[in-house]
């Protein structure tokens, strides 16, 4: 087995800026009495503030600085929705908190043109959604985890080069008690090498059995299991804003990045959604919600966004915005497909499906649709919207224009004769239609195709009863 850590070092902070970057300089503090500057951003650390730093320190030196309390429950979260991101690379993801994915990536080597592809590719994808990561590959969990937390971004693949890298590696890479720690200083064990070197029996009975154990399982002397990421049944990723936000345009950015972990969810299942929704929660604690939906499965990211901002531009906020969250609503499995040099049919079927999701989200789902025939010899009634696509079943062979007017429109007489921008002369007819005694709208006319001395042709009716009122239905040039 070859496993990969993904160390987020700045997730306490990140989970606040992946959004966009903040107005002010931020920092995240822990808690108590006098608490300590955890992580903050480029602006604060250009200012002097430094990890480790008091708060009161930190606001001698910026006084205009933003400073949040620690939320281990939304780190948590936001573990667990990159973990969904990450099953597209494995199917065999743990959540390693506080701050790291563990991914079992031997199986998946081929698959992405090996180890180095496969690292590059992930350490890609993370930063497009907005993370700085350390990353390490090792044949032990715990060896690949110890790896990423001290900094070296390195790839082990057999155990005695990882036991001669671990040897390296300083104590504080254990899990241990203060105590502990402080007892292995005062004996001047540094490092994990001098700390396996010790006798076992000693160590055991001073630091207890656990502390061996940890040892033992980064290098591989036990197993390790790591209890399996279990994804949800729906795909849902939420992202609080660094400040609230009145336009929802201006959402884009976020939502782009919450798209991107929605994609790799989707392809770990082979799946794309029919329908997603982007729900905008506002300050005074209500929501409005953008619903995107598709005529076929898509998982592409930019196809997403595209049709998702075409929605926000006719979406008005119920008020400023400070958080957002992504809904998959319906997921759909996609078909497997062959490529070809040259366009086929499902590639057009694909640019006209395209097309009518971005019209159907500037403008509406109701404002969108096909049309489908229907068995009525009433011209008016023949006909029926439809789902754009559908197949229809073809109708009588007869002679129809293109365009039908809504409402036929009655017709000039000129000596009897019927008269539109000059007279009509009768190319072909009558077709006689009589139905609809059994609904109430019983017509009886007599249908011709004329032309007037322009050369447009048309298609007009005589009423029977009243008898001699001439009416134009459809043009046909």
């Amino acid at each position: 087995m070859l496993w990969l850590c993904l160390n987020f070092p700045r997730l306490p902070i990140e989970i606040f800026l992946r959004a966009g970057v903040a107005p002010d300089s931020l920092a995240v503090a822990g808690s108590g009495n006098a608490p300590l500057v955890i992580t903050c951003d480029a602006r604060s650390a250009a200012a002097g503030i430094r990890d480790g730093m008091t708060v009161s320190a930190a606001y001698a030196l910026l006084p205009e600085l933003n400073v949040r309390p620690r939320d281990t429950s939304a780190e948590q979260r936001c573990l667990e929705e990159i973990a969904l991101w990450a099953l597209q690379f494995t199917s065999q993801v743990s959540v390693h908190a506080p701050d790291s994915l563990l991914l079992e990536i031997g199986a998946s080597l081929k698959l992405f043109g090996g180890l180095d592809a496969l690292c590059n590719r992930i350490n890609e994808s993370a930063a497009q959604l907005g993370f700085d990561t350390l990353t390490a590959v090792a044949p032990t969990p715990r060896g690949a985890y110890w790896l990423a937390r001290s900094g070296l971004g390195i790839s082990v693949t057999d155990r005695e080069t990882l036991q001669h890298r671990l040897n390296r590696l300083p104590v504080a890479c254990l899990d241990a008690e203060a105590k502990t720690f402080q007892s292995l200083a005062r004996t001047g064990i540094q490092t994990i090498g001098q700390l396996a070197r010790l006798p076992r029996d000693a160590l055991a009975r001073r630091f207890g059995q656990r502390l061996l154990d940890q040892l033992d399982r980064a290098f591989g002397k036990l197993p390790d299991p790591q209890m399996t990421f279990i994804p949800p049944s729906a795909f849902s990723a939420h992202l609080a804003l660094p400040s609230p936000v009145s336009e929802a345009q201006a959402l884009l950015f976020a939502a782009h990045r919450l798209i991107l972990q929605m994609t790799g969810y989707l392809s770990a299942g082979n799946a794309g959604v029919t329908r997603f929704r982007l729900v905008l929660e506002n300050e005074s604690g209500k929501t409005t919600d953008a619903i995107v939906a598709l005529s076929m499965p898509s998982r592409d990211p930019k196809h997403l966004l595209n049709l998702l901002r075409e929605r926000l531009l006719q979406t008005r906020l119920a008020g400023r915005s400070e958080a957002i969250t992504l809904e998959a609503l319906d997921i759909a499995q996609l078909a497997p497909r062959n490529f070809s040099f040259l366009p086929d049919a499902a590639h057009a079927r694909e640019e006209r499906a395209t097309l009518v999701e971005k019209l159907r989200a500037r403008l509406g789902s109701d404002a969108v649709h096909g049309l489908s025939l229907f068995p009525d010899a009433r011209p008016e009634l023949a006909w029926h919207e439809a789902e754009p696509g559908m197949r229809t079943q073809p109708g009588p062979p007869l002679l129809r224009p293109a365009w039908l007017l809504k409402q036929p429109g009655q017709l000039k007489l000129h000596d009897g004769q019927p008269y539109l921008d000059g007279q009509l002369r009768i190319l072909d007819g009558p077709e006689r239609i009589e139905s609809g005694w059994w609904d109430g709208f019983d017509v009886m006319r007599d249908y011709f195709i004329a032309r007037n001395t322009s050369g447009a042709t048309f298609w007009v009716y005589r009423e029977r009863v009243p008898a001699g009122n001439w009416f134009l239905h459809g043009i046909f040039s």
